[in-house]
């Protein structure tokens, strides 16, 4: 058998799958799967009869690289809307998930060896994504520090982090895994550092809907000049509960358009024009049903903040708190003791090399009951560690 070419040995597989693993080892009937980013919401496309005459492609037709025509000025009129300047349908490129769309962009702007900047805890799949792009993933930890002390200065962490090869700076927000949110002061900063330094911005929009502060989802393009370094990603999967849809899409500074749709041409050809078609229904639906879902997440936060004898994240936006396990004797042994209670959580060494500490818990996985008698079972588990410790 010939040998692969790259195997990517760097690259872990998915901890979740091995966290599915675990927890079905142990024969539960029906655990409760709070390991894995996701809603109960129901899908905001439902279906309905096509519409060729609107969406302007028959379903069995495949779709230009960049995207359905139609979708795309649907994403621009909204952005648009939403940032108060003009985004034109070129700015923007349908991808397959947020996770294409990451990836599209490492591809555009990294050469071989270029380092990103991943503020950290990040999005599992992130340093991954960077280094199957032939990059140098260099994680910064600020947000579990902005967590713990307001006077946490987190741009001279980002700065002296800075080198001759760094290119670009991701970072999501609201953030998973711990529920902080980079309000604008501390966004304006990140935009003047990148600046100085040339750096692209990679802003991992995946949680836009689910912001619980005041003043809502801030847009990183929208502040000071970050539209013209700013690569924004969105994915349907959490907005629209629509994950196996695998659909969202990225708005790209202007001039950039050429060079990510040939990297999306020569990854997936196109998106399914089923799923374009039911990312164009979704982006049709009705505000108050998308604030519904995020007061019904923010209550879910609530639930199990009362709830929770562990030590845990405060959550500003998002589906995650991160629990802090650091006063156990074997944290990593936490995520298999909860499994071994029947609960699923992700482990935190897969947000970071320095959050092997922590473990990482969905509380919108699973309807409040069940969440609830989850966090019953996540407390004992932990008392019992505390008190063998």
């Amino acid at each position: 058998m010939p040998d692969f070419g790259r195997p990517l040995p760097e690259i872990p597989p998915s901890p979740l799958i091995a966290v599915e693993q675990l927890l079905h080892s142990f024969g539960h009937e029906s655990p409760v799967p709070l390991h894995q980013g996701r809603t109960v919401f129901e899908p905001a496309a439902h279906p309905r009869a096509w519409r060729r005459e609107e969406f302007g492609i028959a379903a069995h037709e495949h779709a230009p690289p960049a995207g359905v025509p139609a979708l795309r000025r649907a994403i621009a009129e909204q952005v648009g809307a939403r940032r108060g300047t003009p985004v034109t349908p070129e700015q923007v490129i349908v991808t397959n998930g947020a996770t294409h769309g990451v990836a599209t962009v490492l591809n555009a702007v990294l050469r071989p060896g270029d380092e990103v900047l991943v503020l950290s805890p990040q999005w599992l799949f992130a340093t991954g994504l960077i280094r199957a792009a032939g990059g140098v993933p260099r994680e910064v930890p600020v947000f579990l520090e902005l967590c713990q002390d307001e006077e946490f200065d987190f741009i001279a962490a980002i700065e002296r982090a800075v080198g001759p090869r760094s290119r670009a700076v991701y970072f999501n927000n609201p953030n998973n895994p711990t529920g902080f949110r980079l309000a604008e002061p501390a966004v304006a900063a990140l935009v003047e550092l990148a600046e100085r330094h040339d750096l692209w911005l990679i802003a991992d929009n995946a949680y836009e809907n689910y912001d619980f502060s005041p003043d809502g989802f801030l847009d990183t393009a929208t502040v000071g000049r970050a539209a013209e370094r700013t690569f924004s990603v969105h994915s349907c999967s959490k907005t629209y509960a629509m994950p196996g849809a695998r659909v969202g899409y990225l708005v790209a500074p202007p001039g950039c358009t050429q060079v990510l749709t040939k990297w999306a041409l020569h990854s997936v050809y196109s998106v399914a024009t089923a799923t374009q078609f039911a990312a164009f229904e979704a982006l049709a639906g009705s505000a108050d049903e998308l604030a519904e879902r995020r007061e019904l997440a923010a209550d879910a936060w609530q639930l199990v903040d009362d709830a929770l004898e562990i030590p845990h994240t405060a959550v500003t936006g998002g589906l995650y708190t991160f629990l802090d396990l650091r006063a156990l004797a074997d944290p990593g042994d936490f995520v298999r003791r909860c499994a071994e209670a029947g609960v699923a959580l992700a482990p935190g060494r897969a947000f970071g090399e320095h959050c092997a500490g922590w473990a990482r818990i969905c509380f919108t996985a699973a309807g409040p009951e069940l969440v609830l008698d989850a966090v019953r079972r996540i407390n004992k588990t932990y008392w019992e560690g505390i008190r063998e410790h």
